[in-house]
Order: structure tokens, then sequence, then C-alpha cells
């Protein structure tokens, strides 16, 4: 068989897709019930592509691939439904009407095992065979359609779930880790478009227009390397928040202020801010402290810069600061992503935790880390 360029890019996606699903479901240290159906969503995602192109390209007849077919994707909306919503809800429990999402591929699975118990125990022109080739023949195309309906139907479904966490969550919580869920919508998006390509090459199938299915098979090698790999990167980086949670609400609170002087309003500040570690909250603004305090913006920011001398940005980020150092000094931590520690102490990105931490201590998170004193 000769390979052009296409064929190669689909069979390294294979590889990589079965490499990354094994990776996650027997070897990630990170074995968490997300990560569980991420491997299962790669796993089927890679089978599905090489059967597919087993087939287009020519390297099976027809018949053999119906012999050696299994309906994988008819789990993949499953899993990706899965793996969105046990992401965020980590204690979430599968409920009855959700496990109805395995319906079709129950039923294709009976039948494709049906088809070829006929071939091994019926001649080929006996009834059942025929029945069993006509139903093989539906499940090519219409099949197709099936998934394609559930597939929008996850992608719709999982876009409603991002937009209903983020309302519920909302206010900040120590006791709840916040997922970063940007990441999830514009994958989701590209799923989705995804989507409207594969609606565009079946109709073509069924309308018997001539068409390669080439190209789709590439587009779902390159969604195996997004899923597979940012996969894995955030659920590592969630495991490693919760993990940090749990040493910072049993750690210290900190104090960047003197004992003497205070008046009242700063030592309500600093209990809000301080004891109560509110400065992990990426969301705290000048008004927000000014309405828990109750007393205006103006006044409060009048007593920070007069009574502390430090700006109001500048004390908290002080505050997660010192939070960082106490994450990077810890040995348990110390193969932990910068991305967790600088998002665990309060900040709302990487570049605002570098950036800021240099600022403040002459050092990026990583010197910090590396100086011989840590």
């Amino acid at each position: 068989m000769d390979l052009d360029i296409y064929s190669s890019l689909i069979i390294a996606g294979v590889i990589q897709g079965l490499f990354l699903s094994l990776f996650i479901l027997l070897i990630n240290k990170h074995k968490t019930r997300a990560a569980f159906y991420l491997g299962l969503l790669l796993l089927c995602l890679s089978v599905s592509n090489l059967q597919d192109f087993l087939w287009e390209a020519a390297i099976i007849t027809k018949d053999t691939h119906n012999l050696i077919y299994l309906p994988f994707s008819f789990l993949e909306p499953p899993f990706l439904y899965f793996f969105v919503v046990i992401f965020l809800y980590p204690e979430h429990s599968i409920r009855g009407v959700e496990k109805l999402l395995y319906i079709p591929f129950l039923i294709v699975i009976l039948g494709a095992l049906s088809y070829k118990l006929g071939i091994l125990f019926f001649p080929t022109d006996h009834i059942f065979n025929q029945s069993m080739d006509s139903f093989m023949f539906n499940v090519d195309g219409y099949g197709d359609v099936v998934n394609i309906v559930m597939a929008l139907l996850v992608i719709i479904v999982s876009l409603v779930e991002l937009r209903r966490y983020e309302q519920k969550h909302k206010l900040f919580d120590r006791g709840r880790i916040k997922m970063q869920i940007l990441w999830f919508k514009i994958l989701l998006i590209i799923l989705f478009i995804t989507t409207l390509f594969w609606i565009y090459f079946t109709a073509n199938y069924i309308l018997q227009t001539e068409v390669s299915y080439l190209i789709m098979l590439m587009v779902t090698s390159a969604l195996i390397y997004l899923l597979g790999y940012i996969g894995i990167h955030k659920i590592g980086i969630h495991e490693e928040r919760r993990n940090i949670r749990a040493f910072s609400s049993a750690a210290k609170a900190y104090s960047i202020v003197e004992k003497k002087g205070k008046n009242e309003h700063v030592i309500a500040l600093e209990s809000f801010l301080a004891t109560d570690k509110n400065y992990l909250n990426p969301n705290i603004t000048l008004q927000s402290v000014a309405d828990e305090l109750k007393i205006s913006k103006g006044h409060l920011s009048r007593i920070i810069n007069s009574d502390l001398n430090i700006s109001f940005s500048d004390y908290i980020n002080s505050l997660r600061v010192e939070e960082a150092k106490e994450y990077l000094k810890n040995p348990d931590f110390e193969k932990y992503t910068m991305v967790a520690i600088g998002l665990e102490a309060g900040f709302s990105s990487k570049s605002t935790f570098n950036n800021t931490f240099k600022k403040l201590t002459g050092y990026t998170p990583s010197q910090f880390k590396s100086l011989p004193t840590n």
C-alpha cells in the first residue's frame, strides 16, 4: 500500500489516539472519572477512524469491513457528554435517563454481532444474512444520521451545562474550585463545526455523490489530538488545584499590615481579606470589598492608601504572592504547574501570576522556586 500524506496523517492520528487513550486509562497519575470517560472517548474515536480508513483507502473490501466492524462511533456522543458533566461536577451520579444515550449503540452492536454470526453459521443467500446485509447497509448511511443527531444534541446540552455552571459559580467559594471553562466552550464549538462537515459527507454518501471521506478522517485525527492533550492538561491542573486547596485550607492566614495603629476599618478589611482569605478570589474588587465592609468605595481607597501606604491592588497581590510562595516552597508541589499554583493563589491567569510575582519579588515564580533558600 502506498501511503500519501493524507493517509499518513490519519494513521498517525489513530496511533496517537490509541496511545493517549491507553495512557489516560492505564498510566496517567490523575485517574479521575472525567479522565476515564475522556480515555474511552479517545479510544472510540481512534478505532472508528481506523475502521473507516481501512475501507475508504480500499485496504479492505466492504464485506470485510462489515465483518470486523464494531459500532464504537455510537459511543462517542455519550462518552463526550459524561466527560463534560463529570469534569464540571466530579460527584455527579449518572442518572437512568442519561444512560438512554447508550441505546443506539446497543441496537447497532446487536445487529453487527448478528451479522457476524450469520456469516459463520448460514450460507450467503440465507434470508437471515440478506436481512443482516440490509441492516449493515442502513447502518452505513442512516446510522450516521442517528449519530449526528446525538452528537448535536450532546454538544448543545453541554454548552447549556457550561452556561449553567458559570451562573451557578459566580460567587467565590473557597470550598469549591471554579473551573476555567473557556477552553471547553471553544472545543465544543470546534466539535459543532466538525459535525457540520460530518453532515455534508454523510449526505453525499446517502445521495451516492462521489466525495472523499479522507478529509473527514483527517479532521477527526486533529480532534483526537486536541481532546487528548488539552483534556489531560486540564484534568491535571484541576487535580493539582484540589491538592493545593486542601493544603491552603489548613494553612495560616497572612498579614502584611503592622499590628499597631490600626483603625476599625483596617481591622475589618484585614479580617475579610487576609484572615478569611478572600484575596484568593480572582474577581475581587475595591467595590465588592467596600460593599462587604459597608463603607463607600472612595472612603475605603483613602483608608488603604493613607493607613497602609499601599494601593488596593498591591495589597491584594502582596497577599497572593505570599500565598504562592508557600506553594512554591512546598516539596509536595514541586512538579505542579505554575498555572495551578497561580490560580490557587488567586491570580486569574498564568501571565498575570508571572508578571505580578516578578514585580513584587524581582523573580519569576520559576526563578523563586529554584532559589537555594527555598
